[in-house]
């Protein structure tokens, strides 16, 4: 892998190649030389007049912030799609509980849904969830942006708990949206909770928790747990929906995106 300055004509190149990149296109070219962003930027900087034309860039951890703008705007080959995620446990915490569903939902099209009864470890034991932590992890590696209501606060740390766990990889460079930060930032509202964020905002209704039916999903015999399950997999999918509409309503207010 290069590591060194281009010279002669591939420096020419190499300028006006970068002078035509935005943010994110800046980034990547730098990956192709082996080299960080700002050794790039760098070299431009140093050229003087060669190097004129580049686009002023934020006083920012390059590799850690990127604002909307340079993520919608992208031209390089990356997917940089959008998914909705939201998980359902019997705690709050990974090593007390275990995982009942998870929803991951592309923006505008259907849910990929989990549940834990569709998995053998169910049938065998159901305080084993590696496998559809691994199913889930495995889906949610494949999307370049997740979008989550207090995600940074519980599901992402949750999953991460369980992959150590289960000696699973880390998930692989990803962007994250909260939607509650955003709104705690900008809504000065009762509550910043989902429901009623959907029921101000008229995004729709939100379901109610209800411990007897995580109770019964968890602990019930099989017939029970399974009704108990399609009633909690119907919740996830209905918080991903609501997040997908409080997410487009909330871009807006979207300074930056940060990696997971």
């Amino acid at each position: 892998m290069k590591r060194i300055q281009p010279e002669g004509s591939e420096w020419d190149d190499f300028v006006r190649e970068w002078n035509k990149r935005d943010h994110i296109g800046k980034v990547n070219m730098a990956r192709l030389y082996g080299v960080s962003y700002d050794l790039a930027k760098h070299w431009i900087s140093n050229a003087g007049e060669a190097g004129k034309g580049q686009v002023k860039e934020e006083e920012t951890d390059d590799d850690e912030v990127l604002t909307v703008d340079d993520i919608l705007k992208s031209t390089n080959g990356v997917n940089l799609d959008f998914v909705t995620f939201d998980l359902e446990t019997t705690n709050l915490k990974a090593d007390f509980s275990i995982v009942l569903a998870a929803v991951i939902k592309p923006f505008g099209r259907p849910p990929v849904v989990f549940r834990a009864d569709e998995f053998e470890a169910w049938n065998r034991n159901r305080a084993d969830d590696c496998e559809i932590i691994c199913a889930v992890a495995e889906e949610l590696s494949k999307h370049a942006i997740v979008v989550t209501h207090y995600g940074t606060g519980f599901d992402i740390p949750y999953l991460r708990a369980k992959m150590v766990k289960y000696g699973l990889q880390p998930l692989p460079p990803m962007f994250g949206v909260d939607s509650y930060s955003i709104a705690k930032q900008n809504f000065e509202v009762s509550s910043r909770r989902l429901k009623n964020l959907a029921r101000y905002f008229d995004l729709g209704d939100k379901t109610d928790v209800e411990g007897e039916l995580w109770m019964e999903a968890a602990y019930g015999a099989p017939k029970v747990a399974n009704k108990a399950l399609d009633k909690i997999v119907d919740h996830n999918i209905k918080d991903c929906e609501l997040l997908e509409k409080l997410a487009c309503l909330s871009f807006p207010y979207l300074k930056a995106i940060r990696r997971l």
